[in-house]
């Protein structure tokens, strides 16, 4: 099967695997070595780094995606990447399409958003269980809202969904798309268990809540894509899942740690 879809799309997701370990073992080498050596402590902790760790993260989700769709020769469908049209908008670009093919694509995506609604409604609800139960422990943690709400959670949802619609795609080729999805959430897994830092912060009781709610929506995004193949209603329904679960969280966390505050 890998023969009959080339190896051009092996290239690229066997490249952006091998990227994704260089730069993640190399930080976690300077991390390290900061320690060490003075010189490195001061590159880290200096204005320039944290700009140059963006620019690289943006060409690493986004840059490697789009550039394998653009100039890959096939490497990457845009239609399996999740990329759905909508037509109605054509019109402002002063090309529409016939009124059937609106009126059809209108439906699809009607249809895709009553789904999206559902599995993340779905997906909110389990995932508010899951904080629920860990929070009666003794040292409940907190998600980090900066991460997860606002313009920055909307440019993670973006990066993590389209680096994920990256890695299905290939696979879906090889394998069609129910064993491809799954195949490709393989390989997204398989890059998290390879990268020191996702496992260290699983190790890290006040760290572990964000990789592991990353983890259930990439389940979240395949299940989603096999239902609408829609990137686009993807990122939508990770950053509100994320956003509103990190709302719903903080909030009742600050409620009780004042209700334990005013009755010692």
């Amino acid at each position: 099967m890998v023969e009959a879809i080339g190896l051009q799309p092996w290239f690229w997701l066997g490249g952006s695997l091998l990227l994704a370990l260089l730069a993640t073992w190399t930080m976690w080498w300077l991390e390290r070595a900061k320690e060490r050596d003075l010189r490195i402590a001061s590159f880290l902790d200096g204005p320039v780094f944290p700009i140059l760790v963006e620019i690289g993260r943006l060409l690493f989700y986004l840059g490697v995606p789009f550039a394998a769709l653009l100039w890959g020769r096939d490497a990457v469908i845009g239609r399996l990447m999740g990329l759905q049209p909508l037509l109605a908008l054509n019109g402002l670009a002063g090309d529409p399409a016939p009124a059937a093919e609106v009126a059809a694509n209108l439906a699809d995506w009607v249809r895709d958003v009553g789904w999206t609604a559902g599995l993340g409604a779905a997906a909110w609800a389990v995932l508010a269980l899951g904080w629920w139960t860990v929070r009666r422990g003794t040292n409940p943690p907190r998600l980090d809202d900066g991460l997860l709400s606002g313009a920055v959670g909307l440019r993670e949802a973006a990066y993590h969904e389209v680096h994920w619609a990256f890695y299905r795609n290939a696979p879906i080729v090889a394998l069609g798309p129910y064993w491809g999805t799954w195949a490709g959430l393989g390989l997204a897994a398989l890059e998290a268990v390879l990268n020191p830092f996702w496992r260290a912060g699983l190790r890290d009781a006040d760290r572990a809540s964000l990789p592991l709610l990353r983890a259930g929506m990439a389940f979240v995004s395949a299940a989603l894509f096999l239902k609408t193949g829609n990137l686009w209603l993807a990122i939508l329904v990770h950053w509100g899942v994320l956003w509103g679960l990190s709302a719903t969280a903080n909030s009742g966390f600050t409620t009780e740690t004042q209700r334990a505050q005013s009755n010692p």
